[in-house]
């Protein structure tokens, strides 16, 4: 009996045991995944939240409090819900699971629903999308730990328990899980907000105004006064150029107004104007983040249809970009005597220093060399100021050659020209010739060219006088008529080649100035044209201006010189501005003739009489294109032969 009676009693212990162990370890699996999964995504969201709300480098305002708020409750939430499951399993752990995953998503789809449509001055941040990543972690992780409560231990097969080793793999594995896909997703939110503010259309503007492919019509609300950016392949035109302006720009077809292409970021700002390379087929777009100025790029695009060439990433600004090649971009700091070459990542190639007390006013990368114009001011081994032009070595900074400019000499950065081989500059001395609030001036021009190779000396052509002027605007502009090596091909709307100028196989440059009139009221208009190789002056020409532009961007508006080394002018005849009397005069081998200039559009509205008072000039195509402000303030294009 005491037998039985003992094997009975040892075996109900021991079925009373197994029984215990399983309830208090059998835990399935999914409910350890789940589980895991759930408190791992929780923790992901008060984690994605503080990281944008303090680490995204955003701007203040009134939605970095709200998004402060909104973090600070959902820490506190995720705490609370943490505290719970692992307190008071059941019910009370799917309702806190389950109102806090409803509470996420109403606050994810607020984020979500307040993300503006990207526009001027309107965009989404990285902070909004990195918030609205990290609610949908917080309905993820209720939802999964209210879900792991309604998971049961099942059939009675299934009431084994799963070794402890192993349910630590599964919490370790379903844990991985989630923290790796917030690491992947937190960038990629990133990502999609700079794709949603940016917009860009390549190569098609056949269907003009509509949504996809809006064509002139549909951006014309984003255009103003701006002048363009002459470019082989069209004007590049700057969308919205307010204050700040942003990174939006638009290539123009002028002999159909069509955008051929379009590249938009609403925020990042453009803290300078488009730059081209020497070449024409680069351009390059350079600013901060709109919310978070320490966030710095330089975005290179081809000038043929847009696409992105590179995108080079700053630590803060690294100053004003002066010129870009091939695979390098050349920065100056404000007022700073040195300056640094990067590549199209932005990785520092190399720096170098001008001489003490000269600053950087402009630079051109070409021939394996970077030129750089320097205004110099008064310096221990320089007793007066005065420009320098220095080559230094593309590849390694080395210096490789320098040219003094007269010490009486001024080079403005527009008449700082680069060729394949040959630096061409205007050293301008400025004459007083009498005294007083509007005492005239003469301009004296000597045209000087450099080899790039070496600094050698091709030509230099000296005493080249207009005449006196009155107004410092008429200070005379130096003009390439073949900048580059070869017409480009450009793409016009819809894809086709646009036709390109005819180019002569000498290549002239040529100095156009305003000047006064002496036998008469009014002023002058005049050219002069020199041969590119050898520096022999061609001819010299002037047209009749009525009043004397005061403001040097609208002198140089006035002016262009084509391929075919034809120099376009336009002039206002009249004394009075309220009566304009524009004109259009094309000057070709020292003889000038007028050119017909229509006064209605093709599609009957008319153009401005004063169209000539705020006009810029390019050449394009087979002939010039003529930009005017319209009466709504906007920038007109018409392009005659």
């Amino acid at each position: 009996m005491s037998h039985s009676a003992s094997g009975t009693g040892r075996s109900t212990l021991a079925s009373s045991a197994t029984q215990g162990s399983t309830k208090g370890s059998g835990r399935p699996l999914a409910r350890v995944f789940l589980r895991a999964s759930g408190i791992t995504a929780l923790v992901c969201w008060a984690v994605l939240l503080v990281w944008a709300s303090f680490g995204t480098g955003a701007s203040s305002g009134s939605s970095g409090v709200y998004m402060i708020i909104g973090t600070v409750g959902s820490v506190l939430l995720v705490a609370v819900v943490i505290a719970t499951a692992a307190t008071h399993a059941g019910l009370r752990t799917i309702i806190v699971a389950l109102f806090t995953a409803v509470l996420a998503a109403a606050a994810g789809w607020t984020v979500y629903s307040s993300m503006p449509e990207a526009g001027p001055g309107q965009f989404i941040t990285h902070r909004a999308g990195v918030a609205a990543l990290a609610y949908v972690f917080g309905v993820v992780g209720g939802g999964l730990l209210a879900l792991s409560e309604f998971v049961v231990e099942g059939y009675a097969g299934g009431r084994a328990p799963a070794p402890k080793q192993l349910r630590r793999k599964v919490a370790v594995l379903a844990t991985a899980i989630i923290v790796i896909l917030a690491a992947a997703l937190a960038p990629a939110m990133q990502r999609w907000a700079e794709l949603a503010n940016q917009d860009v259309l390549v190569g098609d503007a056949a269907a003009t105004g509509s949504a996809t492919d809006p064509g002139l019509d549909g951006l014309a609300d984003l255009a103003g006064e701006g002048r363009f950016t002459d470019t082989p392949f069209g004007l590049l035109r700057t969308d919205h150029p307010a204050d700040p302006t942003p990174q939006a720009v638009t290539m123009l077809d002028p002999a159909t107004g069509a955008a051929t292409w379009y590249h938009r970021r609403w925020n990042w700002l453009a803290s300078q104007s488009p730059v081209l390379s020497q070449a024409q087929d680069l351009v390059a777009l350079t600013g901060p983040r709109a919310d978070n100025n320490g966030d710095f790029q330089t975005r290179v695009l081809s000038a043929r249809d847009g696409s992105v060439v590179g995108t080079a990433d700053f630590d803060g600004s690294p100053g004003v970009l002066l010129a870009l090649a091939d695979d390098r971009l050349l920065f100056t700091k404000d007022r700073s005597e040195t300056f640094s070459v990067y590549d199209f990542g932005g990785g520092l190639a190399w720096q170098a220093a001008l001489p003490d007390g000269c600053e950087g006013t402009a630079a051109q990368l070409a021939a394996g060399r970077a030129l750089v114009l320097a205004d110099c001011m008064p310096a221990p081994d320089r007793s007066v100021a005065r420009d320098l032009v220095l080559a230094f070595d593309l590849d390694d900074g080395t210096a490789a050659w320098h040219q003094e400019i007269d010490r009486s000499a001024v080079v403005v950065p527009e008449s700082f020209l680069v060729t394949e081989d040959t630096i061409v500059i205007d050293s301008r001395i400025e004459h007083r010739v009498t005294d007083g609030p509007f005492s005239a001036r003469r301009f004296e021009h000597q045209l000087i060219a450099y080899s790039i190779a070496d600094g050698v000396e091709h030509f230099r052509v000296a005493d080249q006088v207009f005449g006196s002027t009155n107004s410092s605007a008429c200070g005379g502009t130096l003009y390439l008529s073949q900048p580059t090596a070869a017409a480009a091909s450009g793409v016009a709307a819809g894809g086709e080649a646009k036709a390109q100028a005819p180019t002569s196989e000498r290549r002239t440059v040529q100095i156009i100035e305003c000047y006064s009139a002496k036998d008469r009221e009014g002023s002058w208009l005049g050219a002069m044209a020199y041969d590119a190789d050898t520096g022999e002056r061609l001819y010299r020409k002037a047209v009749r201006l009525g009043f004397t532009p005061l403001d040097p961007e609208v002198a140089r508006g006035w002016a262009t010189v084509l391929p075919d080394n034809r120099a376009m002018l336009a002039a206002d005849l009249s004394l009075d501005q309220t009566r304009p009397d524009c004109r259009l005069y094309a000057v070709a081998e020292g003889r000038a003739s007028e050119v017909e200039f229509a006064t209605e559009r093709p599609d009957g509205t008319s153009i401005p009489a004063n169209w000539c008072h705020d006009a810029q000039l390019s050449p394009v195509g087979t002939g010039a294109a003529v930009s005017y402000v319209d009466e709504d303030g906007t920038r007109g294009i018409a392009v005659v032969e």
